[in-house]
């Protein structure tokens, strides 16, 4: 059994740990309503909307977990000169995060859903531009303070170019700073250089190994090729774990209500992160992830966790029994 004191050593005991975020920052907005018709031009339904939300997304979110579990957080992105880009700015600086970021012309990303009597629509609309950033902003970026952890969350969209990259890891390997990766779908992996650990999901893993194989030899074969720990993610299955030159293990998922999958992979690379930060083992820095996943998972978009709401992931995950 974890007990409550350990798990929440990183917020009680004053070593709050300083992390490091770097990838794409995206504006997550919610039109909120009902459904009140049927829609007479084409088919579906009419929503009227009665509240407008904008949460924080992509890089921004593990930002944004990261500080409610009481870490200090640098976080390094590209924001627009535009009113999505002010609103991500202020959404930043409300949650206590510390910005590292280059504005320019680039338009910000946003990502925009439908929320229709408590459940999410299946549509959504995008706004992003996902050519690389110029170097110089890459340079900006890379020069970002660095932590006791470097966290890069990579969704695609032009941010962690191989210059970003290379920089940023030869920083963090010089101050023996763990390196957490979150892969873009359909990117190489050696990308990333020499890393401690890559989280990815069934997809994102797949398309590295190129083959459908059993979960647990796909786990060691990508932890042997890339020198690093491995740790897929399989929804509802739960995870597989292959250590850098150790043991592979199935962890099976949480039973939970899930109500949105949207922030579960943040939460799950976050939860590892500051987990093995704290001097966990992999293995039980993995079954907090899963406990932190299923925590979000049951709420609605990617939600941060603070004080004010009575508890933070890290008292829930302290309950989970190691033969559990």
């Amino acid at each position: 059994m974890f007990c409550r004191t350990e798990s929440l050593s990183i917020v009680e005991n004053g070593k709050r740990p300083h992390i490091t975020v770097v990838g794409d920052l995206i504006l997550d907005r919610y039109l909120i309503g009902d459904a009140t018709k049927l829609n007479p031009e084409q088919p579906g339904v009419v929503i009227r909307v009665d509240k407008e939300e904008d949460r924080l997304g992509g890089a921004a979110a593990v930002a944004m977990i990261a500080a409610g579990l009481g870490a200090r957080v640098t976080l390094a992105g590209v924001v627009g000169r535009d009113e999505a880009g002010d609103r991500l700015r202020r959404l930043i600086d409300a949650h206590g995060i510390e910005p590292h970021l280059w504005i320019g012309d680039r338009p910000t990303t946003w990502k925009q859903r439908i929320v229709a009597r408590g459940q999410l629509r299946p549509d959504r609309c995008d706004r992003e531009v996902t050519m690389p950033i110029s170097d110089l902003a890459a340079r900006f970026l890379s020069e970002v303070p660095l932590g006791d952890m470097l966290l890069v969350s990579d969704y695609g969209k032009g941010i962690c170019t191989s210059r970003l990259l290379q920089t940023l890891g030869d920083r963090a390997r010089a101050a023996s700073s763990p390196i957490l990766v979150d892969p873009a779908r359909g990117r190489d992996w050696s990308d990333y250089g020499q890393v401690t650990l890559i989280k990815a999901n069934r997809i994102e893993a797949l398309g590295i190994a190129g083959q459908e194989t059993r979960p647990l030899a796909m786990a060691r074969r990508l932890a042997d090729e890339h020198r690093c720990s491995v740790v897929v993610t399989y929804g509802g299955h739960g995870m597989v774990v292959a250590e850098r030159e150790g043991e592979t293990w199935y962890f099976p998922a949480k039973a939970t209500d899930v109500r949105d999958v949207c922030g579960a992979g943040d939460t799950v690379l976050v939860a590892l992160g500051l987990a093995l930060l704290d001097g966990n083992s992999l293995q039980a820095s993995v079954r907090l992830a899963i406990s932190a996943a299923a925590h979000q998972v049951a709420q609605l978009g990617t939600v941060g966790v603070n004080h004010s709401m009575g508890c933070t992931l890290f008292p829930v995950l302290a309950l989970v029994d190691d033969n559990a």
